[in-house]
C-alpha cells in the first residue's frame, strides 16, 4: 500500500464522520419548548389553546389515513399503546390547527383510569401533536396531561 493510498483512505474517513458528527448535531433530540416545560402538566395548565379546531369527518378520515400510512405515525401511536392508552374505553378526538389546518393535528386520548409507563406518576391524558408534509408525516409531539 503506498502512502498517497493510505492518505486518501484516511482522509475520505476523517471526511465521513465529520459529516455524520454535523448531522447529528442538526437533529432536534427533543422540542425545545417540551424541553422547557417538562414532558407532563399538571392540570391546571392543560387546557387546550384555541388555535385546536375539532376535526370534521372527512378530515378524521384524512389524518387518520396519514396516521396509519407513516413511520411517525404508527410509531406515535405505539407511544400511546405502550402507555396504555390505546383501549375502547378511551376517549380520542382529533383537532386541526386554525393557520396550518390538518398538517398540524392533535390527537387527544382520555382514559377513565390513569395510565402511563411511571410508577411514580399516572397520567390521565396524553395529547400527540402531528406535523406533515404532503403525505408524510415529519414529526411528532408527546404531552401527558396529570391530575394533582
Amino acid at each position: 500500500m503506498n502512502k498517497q493510498s493510505l492518505w486518501q483512505r484516511w482522509s475520505g474517513l476523517a471526511a465521513g464522520v465529520s459529516l455524520l458528527v454535523a448531522a447529528v448535531a442538526w437533529m432536534p433530540a427533543v422540542d425545545a419548548g417540551t424541553a422547557n416545560e417538562g414532558l407532563a402538566q399538571a392540570e391546571s395548565n392543560s387546557a387546550l389553546p384555541e388555535v385546536w379546531q375539532p376535526a370534521s369527518a372527512e378530515e378524521q378520515e384524512q389524518i387518520w389515513r396519514f396516521v396509519l400510512q407513516s413511520p411517525l405515525g404508527v410509531a406515535a401511536l405505539n407511544q400511546l399503546a405502550i402507555e396504555g392508552f390505546i383501549s375502547p374505553v378511551c376517549e380520542k378526538a382529533l383537532y386541526t390547527h386554525a393557520e396550518y389546518e390538518t398538517f398540524q393535528t392533535l390527537l387527544q386520548v382520555q382514559c377513565p383510569t390513569p395510565g402511563g409507563v411511571s410508577t411514580a406518576r399516572a397520567y390521565d391524558e396524553m395529547r400527540v401533536t402531528f406535523n406533515r408534509f404532503e403525505d408524510t408525516i415529519n414529526d411528532f409531539s408527546i404531552e401527558r396531561i396529570y391530575v394533582n
